[in-house]
């Protein structure tokens, strides 16, 4: 089962019946300070937040009730030296702890091979993805030793720039869910999560404002 669906993830979410996700793996888009992400008068959060939140945290929130015992959130957060700096992934993954109750029980670093040569910075070489859980306790569905470190170029997808790689959704499937899970990625992009959902027979939903990525995931499924 692959259900794609266009449209704000807040409202979409609370469609969904409570305790019926076995993991989430997504990644946020990149904060952009000419794109509005954020709700409202794009305000929101800004007196004790380092950004103008576009819906993380929200939506992140909405979730939270509708995992399973134990099911985990895996979340891929990067920073930008000019827009919102380097603590913004931990600036938001507090925010999850302290307002929504999540516990972080795992972390995991993606170094890039092919990282973006930066003149006047030190290159940033990797990003974060967070793994959440409603329990201190989660369970590992994966024996072999596994290390919490990535190795994995920079992906993109016809039209779509900013790709996780298959590999990493891969490595997180099956370290962290079984066949016949439903799986949910509320920030679908091109599809590469029910991409290898598909592969590796798992269930997945997809949550997707922009009506031509919806439309790319469609037609990559079907290939």
């Amino acid at each position: 089962m692959i259900k794609l669906h266009c449209g704000n993830n807040i409202d979409l979410i609370k469609l969904e019946p409570d305790k019926s996700i076995d993991c989430v793996i997504t990644s946020p888009p990149y904060f952009n300070t000419a794109r509005k992400y954020q709700r409202g008068d794009g305000s929101h959060y800004s007196s004790d937040f380092p950004e103008p939140l576009y819906n993380i945290i929200d939506i992140m929130e909405n979730i939270k009730p509708k995992l399973k015992d134990k099911a985990v959130v895996c979340i891929n957060l990067g920073f930008s030296y000019g827009e919102t700096g380097v603590s913004r992934p931990f600036d938001i993954i507090n925010r999850l702890k302290e307002k929504c109750g999540y516990f972080l029980v795992d972390n995991i670093i993606w170094f890039k091979k092919n990282p973006i040569p930066l003149r006047n910075r030190l290159t940033n070489s990797y990003e974060y993805i967070f793994v959440l859980s409603n329990s201190p306790h989660i369970i590992y569905k994966n024996k072999k030793h596994k290390l919490n470190v990535i190795h994995e170029s920079v992906s993109s997808y016809k039209g779509h720039s900013a790709v996780m790689p298959e590999s990493i959704v891969k490595h997180l499937l099956e370290t962290f869910t079984d066949e016949g899970d439903i799986i949910l990625d509320c920030y679908m992009g091109s599809g590469t999560t029910a991409s290898v959902c598909k592969q590796l027979n798992r269930n997945c939903i997809g949550y997707e404002i922009n009506k031509n990525y919806v439309e790319l995931s469609q037609k990559r499924l079907s290939q």
